[in-house]
């Protein structure tokens, strides 16, 4: 059982990045689902549309796509994300680690190599973050990210630019 793992620090500190690289390093797709004030449930599960010949069928979200095929999921800002987005998360936080979709009436269990990480910026520091309840971070394994080193700055830079350059040249 894999456990949620949830990284908490200031704008900037490479949250996002850490996991992202970690997953490319490994082998593993990585998707990431931007959170904000107004995010519903749908924006993870899918919804219903149409299709190019006008049928209406069910479009998976990148969530339960991830689930499906082993894929790693960033959740960003998860604590901009309204309660009810959190609610739906519950299932698939604890111990049943199943995400259930109303819409199809389906519950899908995660893929082996399925991963489910979050990151937020503290609560207060930054506007309209909320304190996300106790009971809810515990599902989480907990990692505090704290500002890149100003000495490692340029090192990163450097290898930054080195991989766009060396990107930049093969197009050319």
């Amino acid at each position: 059982h894999k456990s949620p793992i949830l990284l908490q620090g200031p704008t900037s500190a490479g949250k996002t990045s850490l996991i992202k690289h970690i997953a490319s390093a490994t082998g593993y797709k990585c998707i990431r689902i931007n959170n904000h004030a107004n995010t519903d449930v749908q924006e993870y599960t899918g919804t219903y549309s149409t299709d190019k010949h006008g049928n209406i069928r069910f479009h998976e979200g990148p969530l339960v796509q991830a689930l499906r095929m082993g894929y790693w999921v960033i959740l960003d800002e998860l604590n901009l994300a309204p309660s009810d987005v959190l609610e739906a998360l519950n299932r698939l936080l604890d111990d049943n680690r199943e995400l259930y979709v109303p819409e199809i009436n389906e519950t899908i269990k995660p893929h082996a190599n399925f991963m489910l990480f979050a990151t937020q910026n503290p609560a207060g520091a930054y506007g309209g973050r909320k304190t996300l309840s106790r009971a809810f971070r515990n599902r989480f394994i907990e990692i505090y990210v704290d500002d890149i080193p100003e000495q490692e700055l340029p090192t990163i830079l450097e290898k930054s630019c080195f991989r766009f350059f060396r990107f930049f040249r093969f197009f050319r």
